[in-house]
């Protein structure tokens, strides 16, 4: 994968026959030997600038996490996964779990708090229709609508339409232009069209387009929201992340007379019809914009910074850059511990079960259970199991195995619960094995949410993907 330098795989386990059908990473020449340094070996020859280790440990008991950024857990008991979810949740490393069930699979991700700055996001720029700032407005000052004729009119830029229309209806109305309803829209809509040479320019109808989005009082997203009242927001000590020292500057310039409750800009606009110079004048006026809101939010940082006794340049102007361009867009994640599972019901219950998918999730909670108390998961059978009674044991497994779904169900709070006996047959039939299409499925989402809390670019799925392939279903339940 890309942007990964370094991985670890511990497993204490030698390869078997069984892996050998199962695993993309072990071949037949690799049976008996360390199924960790097999897998190693073979990852290491998709990519030689990566750097692979092996650990011969049992998962449980590998307890050095001070070099790692990320944990994948695949297909184990839930007793490990909850050791070390415990100890990734104390140290705020992210951790992703797998499992596969024949047709159905089963993916979690859990971390304490997990910042993103490139969210990439769809949100649209903030253009200053209503309010626009002084070099924003000079510039639409400086077109004269009513002297342009046709062919000069088709280019003017929409930013300049709209601001041309508003300042019309606010005038005619006698009214601020704030506050807007979506009848006095429409008015400012009608005004535009009013103003077309001709039905079809591109440009007005580009300005009748943005109306709603940009004639609309400006809003700060609830996920920045989110961010900015946060305790950790108000926190500037030595300990202090990067990323809360510049929300807490953040916060500081959306409070200021400057800031005036409006995030930095990010110097972006729209594609939009318009001459060639018309549209690199009035880009060079938000980018210019967007380095004046930077320096502003420069100024709140340094004092940030200073409360916290570090040194001016603790953040590098790189990330401020960045942080000032992607301001609208930030998130916070913090999903629910996987080590209180056991504890208290799930704390997703509710959307688990208005995604469907509450039965899936309380069988691979009863198959670890059921792990537990027989050291096997079921329908695979036991050692001393003939080929004649395995139907006899699969018959037995299934009613056990719904048994404990059931009372896991009941005692979460779930009145009168039902399991379908097809899942509980899918679960037993598959024996806990990974189906190489199903697991590549897995596999690409494993890789992908991977990705995202690596690089803190864009926004990773925070609670419980349940896939069934057999029924066409797959289900993201976020925490």
């Amino acid at each position: 994968m890309r942007r990964i330098g370094e991985f670890i795989v511990v497993d204490d386990a030698l390869v078997s026959e069984a892996d050998v059908r199962t695993n993309f990473f072990v071949r037949a020449s690799d049976v008996g030997e360390s199924r960790a340094q097999s897998i190693v070996r073979n990852l290491c020859e998709m990519n030689p600038d990566v750097h692979g280790q092996a650990v011969v440990k049992a998962p449980a008991d590998f307890a050095d996490l001070s070099n790692v950024s990320l944990v994948i857990a695949c297909a184990q008991p839930d007793k490990t996964v909850r050791a070390l979810g415990e100890r990734c949740w104390s140290a705020n490393i992210p951790m992703i779990t797998a499992s596969n069930a024949g047709f159905i699979a089963e993916i979690r991700s859990a971390v304490r708090e997990h910042t993103i700055v490139e969210s990439h996001g769809k949100v649209w720029p903030d253009l200053g229709v209503m309010a626009p700032f002084a070099e924003l407005r000079a510039y639409a000052d400086s077109f004269d609508l009513g002297a342009l004729d046709s062919t000069d009119l088709a280019h003017v830029p929409f930013v300049v339409i709209l601001i041309k229309a508003a300042d019309r209806w606010a005038a005619e109305m006698g009214l601020e232009k704030k506050g807007l309803t979506y009848k006095q829209r429409k008015k400012i809509l009608a005004l535009v069209q009013q103003m077309a040479p001709a039905a079809g320019e591109e440009n007005f109808d580009e300005a009748v387009e943005a109306v709603n989005t940009s004639c609309s009082d400006y809003v700060v997203s609830n996920d920045v929201n989110r961010i900015l009242t946060d305790p950790a927001a108000n926190t500037a000590d030595a300990q202090t992340s990067n990323f809360w020292l510049l929300a807490n500057a953040l916060r500081r310039y959306v409070a200021s007379e400057y800031g005036a409750g409006k995030m930095p800009h990010s110097g972006a606009i729209p594609d939009m019809k318009a001459d060639t110079q018309s549209y690199v004048n009035l880009l060079r006026i938000y980018k210019q914009k967007a380095e004046q809101d930077k320096a502003e939010l420069t100024q709140c940082l340094r004092k940030v910074v200073q409360e916290a006794a570090l040194a001016d340049d603790h953040v590098s102007a790189g990330e401020i850059d960045t942080f000032c361009k992607n301001a609208s867009q930030l998130r916070l994640v913090r999903t629910h511990a996987l080590h209180h599972e056991a504890e208290t019901a799930p704390e997703l219950w509710d959307n688990l079960v208005n995604e469907g998918v509450s039965e899936h999730y309380a069988l691979f909670r009863a198959a670890g259970v059921f792990l537990e108390k027989h050291g096997r998961y079921p329908g695979i059978p036991d050692a001393d199991t003939g080929a004649g009674d395995l139907d006899a044991q699969c018959e037995q497994d299934a009613r056990e195995l719904r048994a404990i779904a059931v009372d896991l169900m009941t005692a979460w709070g779930n009145k009168d619960p039902e399991v379908a006996e097809s899942l509980v047959a899918e679960f037993v039939r598959s024996g806990y094995m990974e189906l190489h299409n199903v697991a590549a499925v897995v596999g690409g989402i494993v890789a992908q949410e991977t990705i995202k809390l690596i690089t803190h670019q864009y926004v990773p799925q925070n609670g419980i993907c349940i896939i069934d392939t057999a029924n066409n279903l797959l289900a993201a339940v976020k925490a």
